[in-house]
Parts: C-alpha cells; structure tokens; sequence
C-alpha cells in the first residue's frame, strides 16, 4: 500500500475532489481525517468510506479562521502524534464571466482572498505537526487559470497564479524540515459537477450565457484539450495518492499539470 500507516487531513474533506481523494488514500492504507464546515456532510461522507473498509475520522473547522484551523489541527495532532499528508481541497463561490468594466472589487477579490487566506491558515496550521524524521507532503488543488490570458476572469486568474506562487514560495522554506510542498492543476473535472461539486454553480452561469447546458459546455471544454478529454475525480485522486506517496519523495516546489494539454507550463 502506498500510504500505509500514514496520517492524511483533507480539508474540504466532504467535497467532490476531498471525498475521492479520501476514498483514494483510504485504499491505500491512510488513516484519513476529514475536515470542513458541516458535520452532516462529513458524516456522510466518512459512512462511505467506513462501509469500503477504509479508517474516517472527522473534524469540524472553518479554513478562513486562522485560529479556529491552528486549534483544531493542534487538537488533532495530539491525537495521532504528526501529520503525515496534508491536503486542500477547499474552494470558495467566485465570479467567472465578468469584464472590469461591469467587475466591482469585491467580485475581483471573490477569486483571490478566501483562497490565499485558506492556504495560508492550513499552512500555518499543520506545519509545527510535521517534518523532521517523519517525512510530510502538503498538497493543494487548483484550477488551470493561472498560465492563461482570457477575457472575463480577473480574479480568478490572478488567485490561481498566487496559489501556485505560494506553493513553490512555502516548498522553500518548508524543504529543510523535511516537508514537500506540490501542487495539482486540473482543468474541469468531467463528473465533480454530478457528485456535487460547487463548480457546478459556476459553471451552470458561463454555460447559460452562451447558451448550452452544463454537459454541452463541458464537452465544449475537452474538446479545447490536447487529449480531448477531462480529467476525472478517480484521476485526480490517484494522481494526489501517489504525490503523497514515498514514490514521489523527490517532488516539490512544482505544478503538476493534469488539464490533458489545455496549459503547458
């Protein structure tokens, strides 16, 4: 097993990407915690796993508090004496579609600060609880924004760039104590607006406004691909495991890009 005997904390635990990486790394030996705002999709969410066979457990935090996240984490820690595997898999409602000129600030920092700020609290959090002899590995999702120039998403660009900014600023300081930090891009996922996903909001507006449904505009989105195809969660998910695995132990400060071609740096 990949992650046998590991410690793995997901936040945005009951989401669409944080449950599949779950499901994922629960197969692979991780005990995993699930963190996020509502117990009762957490508790949906661990039954799941539960019943597949894998270790859930949960916890209740608010990833935009930096008290709140350094509490419950340090709480957690306690428990399980370190963290192995750290996953963000949060994402936050933000406005895609809009020019500068109809654009008003607070749309423009939608994109932009509930994200960094998320990054930095789990950050903040999780890192007095790993590294040294005990190797650890931060991972964070992010959308495909950030190498492409494209009308009507200034924010949201801009908040991609930061966030892969951040990773490779944060691997920086974080290698010497034995902790990698990686990111995963991922151009939309094919199934995560069925399993419940809040892109499927986002993307439910740019489809309307060009008059397709949401199934229309994503086949729109992979044909725009090198591979003709989006990914998917089980991909996204396996491709996370494996990241947070002792195969990658030589991985960080970097981007993986998983967007089937659509972005090429």
């Amino acid at each position: 097993m990949l992650l046998a005997g590991k410690v793995a904390v997901i936040f945005g635990g009951s989401g669409a990407i944080g449950s599949a990486v779950a499901q994922s790394m629960a197969r692979e030996g991780a005990h995993v915690y699930l963190g996020a705002r509502s117990q009762e999709k957490l508790d949906w969410t661990a039954s799941r796993l539960r019943t597949a066979g894998g270790t859930v457990d949960t916890f209740i935090t608010d990833v935009l508090d930096e008290h709140n996240a350094s509490k419950q984490i340090t709480q957690l820690a306690q428990q399980t004496g370190g963290i192995d595997v750290v996953i963000n898999a949060t994402g936050f409602m933000h406005d895609q579609g809009k020019r500068i000129d109809v654009l008003s600030l607070s749309e423009f920092m939608s994109g932009i600060t509930p994200f960094l700020s998320a990054q930095f609290n789990i950050a903040k959090a999780v890192t007095p609880h790993m590294g040294g002899n005990r190797a650890g590995v931060i991972l964070t999702v992010v959308a495909p924004a950030a190498p492409m120039a494209m009308p009507g998403h200034l924010g949201h660009i801009v908040g991609c760039a930061g966030t892969e900014a951040f990773i490779k600023a944060l691997a920086s300081e974080l290698g010497p104590a034995n902790v990698r930090v990686v990111g995963v891009r991922s151009h939309a996922i094919v199934d995560a607006v069925a399993a419940g996903s809040y892109t499927g909001e986002i993307f439910s507006a740019k489809a309307q406004s060009m008059g397709l449904t949401v199934d229309q505009w994503l086949a729109g989105a992979a044909q725009s691909t090198m591979l003709g195809r989006l990914p998917t969660l089980a991909q996204v998910a396996e491709i996370m495991t494996f990241l947070a695995s002792d195969h990658a132990g030589a991985i960080t400060a970097t981007v993986v890009n998983i967007t089937g071609g659509a972005t090429q740096s």
